[in-house]
């Protein structure tokens, strides 16, 4: 039966840089892999994130998953809980939550500085013992990635994701509507329990930036997904090192591996990854592989970093992936971002993103390599996510072709 592999590198997409020779990061980077599919199959423009929608990686994977957010999204916090297997109340509402740093109460860094899954377990740890009376618990997640469940109903309360606020003064962002008061009240008393923890002493006596404060956002209750099996007719898993994506797996009847040594970052262990995905594919027909690392060097403002990390992404992902496909020529193969973030406003933006996709037999549309402006150029520009899924899941390779 024919394999379908997603190759989702987040955030990939950018504007034009002045430091890149005004090209994208896409454009810049070198990618003989990516470029690979984009000459040899299809290329094109993708909408991800309907409007109306905040373009968020929750949104927008979930649509790509093929779900349209206007059904079925309750908010960022539960999908990530469902990962970790959260159970939450009738009378309980779940954040997200990072660990964040910052200073004179201005957004500094929304990853404290990339804190390591040790180092914010013990500070998830000490949280749990001052709220453990207050109806408030927290869940460690990955690295500055956390869950925070509060007794209490907080439909009408308006957050902001933190990385959408880098190096801005935060009293504009302070989460605002029912229970808002509640939740400054524990936003304050954890930031005096940070003041004293050994991990943030430590952290400063290194040179490195302390995880100062939480912030929670992007709450609600567990949304109810149909099987993606019952919805595709394919049983798959995803492969990503962040919760938001296993919460989606879970939430899906999706596999969702804890691969050792994925870390959302460029230190990833790709070689893991990708062998996670080939472990997937030898007992179900689809696979999504989620890559963090571009969205994070975006936030950073690194056009450096994104350069690396998209090379790295074409190298050590697509490429093993089309060796792969040589060896199994019944598969269908499509890399994209879920969404721009340019590096030179640090966050995500609500534009089409491009897509590229190839299998044995599949008509060319002759474009030179895979950036924004050759897709542009196709013609082609699907109007949703779950659009492409569907186009993408319907094509089948002619056999009888051989990939050079």
């Amino acid at each position: 039966m024919t394999k379908y592999i997603i190759c989702l590198g987040d955030g990939m997409a950018d504007h034009p840089i002045q430091s890149l020779n005004n090209q994208t990061t896409l454009e810049y980077a070198n990618t003989p892999n990516m470029d690979y599919i984009a000459s040899q199959g299809e290329i094109g423009m993708v909408h991800t994130v309907p409007q109306g929608f905040s373009p968020g990686s929750d949104v927008a994977n979930m649509g790509i998953l093929g779900y349209d957010p206007a059904l079925y999204y309750t908010g960022r916090g539960p999908i990530e809980a469902a990962s970790l297997k959260v159970a939450c109340g009738d009378n309980e509402t779940i954040f997200r939550c990072n660990l964040v740093t910052i200073e004179n109460e201005k957004m500094i860094d929304f990853t404290s500085e990339h804190i390591s899954n040790e180092e914010s377990f013990l500070i998830i740890e000490a949280l749990n013992k001052a709220f453990n009376k207050k109806g408030i618990r927290f869940i460690h997640g990955v690295g500055y990635r956390h869950i925070m469940v509060m007794e209490g109903v907080y439909d009408t309360l308006s957050s902001t994701a933190p990385h959408d606020i880098t190096d801005k003064a935060i009293d504009s962002f302070i989460p605002k509507g029912d229970g808002e008061a509640i939740v400054a009240q524990v936003v304050a008393e954890a930031r005096e329990l940070l003041k004293e923890s050994e991990v943030n002493k430590k952290r400063i006596a290194e040179g490195k930036r302390p995880a100062s404060d939480i912030w929670p956002w992007s709450q609600g209750k567990y949304p109810k997904l149909p099987a993606f099996k019952d919805s595709y007719g394919l049983t798959g898993g995803i492969v990503t090192a962040v919760d938001l994506l296993k919460g989606l797996a879970v939430l899906t009847g999706l596999e969702a591996p804890d691969v050792k040594g994925a870390t959302g970052f460029m230190d990833t262990d790709y070689n893991a990854k990708v062998q996670a995905t080939f472990d997937i594919l030898k007992q179900h027909d689809f696979c999504y592989l989620h890559i963090e690392a571009p969205d994070e060097t975006g936030h950073m403002g690194r056009p450096d970093l994104k350069v690396t990390a998209i090379e790295d992404f074409d190298t050590h992902v697509v490429g093993k992936i089309l060796e792969y496909q040589q060896k199994n020529p019944d598969t269908v193969v499509m890399v994209l971002p879920d969404h721009p973030t340019p590096c030179d406003i640090r966050t995500h933006t609500h534009e089409p993103v491009p897509y590229c996709l190839y299998y044995a037999g599949c008509d060319s549309k002759t474009a030179a390599h895979y950036t924004e402006n050759e897709a542009k150029k196709s013609g082609i520009e699907l109007q949703s996510p779950w659009a492409l899924l569907t186009h993408f899941l319907s094509q089948k390779p002619v056999l009888q072709a051989v990939h050079e």
